[in-house]
């Protein structure tokens, strides 16, 4: 292996670049250390210099992930009332389930994957954190149900979407940005008020 002149923060950026790749193509159960210090263009040591654990790796990776999905979902308008907010939340975190290999993989409990006790919690945090920015998006655009009945209706859009995405329905083409908005105003909207 040759040595490399990159720095810390190029390391651990080319490592969980490989780890994201690695992830797309296996899955989380068999992302493979060697490979991703391989990909990486990094000796193994180094790998683990910068993340002691596999674990470690994965759940960087999916703290990484997670926390770029709440920037996107961040960004859903609120200008037209909150019915509009919930339906253009719903259709970006489909789309984000659908177009984004590594969250896909990361939210799928394939066979392979066993999930770690951080993953599992970071999954959580990702669904709490996801939830409380929904519905603060949802009350700034002029929702005046409960505080604790519009996180529940938040986390269910969330939960909802996930849902659709992991398990195809005839009910739903979750590819096609129409269906899915003509979805989310027919059965989700009703339920913001």
């Amino acid at each position: 292996m040759r040595r490399t002149s990159a720095s810390h923060p190029e390391q651990e950026s080319a490592i969980l670049k490989a780890a994201a790749e690695e992830v797309t193509l296996v899955g989380v159960g068999r992302l493979s250390m060697d490979v991703v210090a391989r990909q990486a263009g990094v000796s193994r040591s180094t790998l683990y210099r910068r993340f002691p654990s596999r674990e470690a790796l994965i759940t960087e990776l999916g703290r990484q992930t997670f926390g770029s999905a709440m920037a996107r979902l961040q960004t859903v308008a609120v200008e037209s009332g909150p019915q509009a907010a919930a339906v253009a939340a719903f259709r970006e975190g489909v789309r984000l389930l659908v177009g984004e290999p590594v969250m896909r993989r990361f939210l799928q409990l394939d066979d392979d994957f066993t999930a770690t006790p951080n993953m599992v919690d970071e999954a959580r945090m990702f669904t709490l954190s996801a939830s409380t920015a929904m519905a603060k998006a949802l009350r700034a655009a002029g929702a005046t149900m409960a505080d604790d009945d519009l996180l529940a209706v938040s986390e269910l859009h969330i939960r909802l979407a996930a849902s659709v995405v992991q398990v195809s329905t005839p009910l739903l083409d979750v590819t096609d940005d129409d269906a899915v908005t003509a979805y989310a105003r027919k059965y989700l909207a009703p339920l913001v008020y």
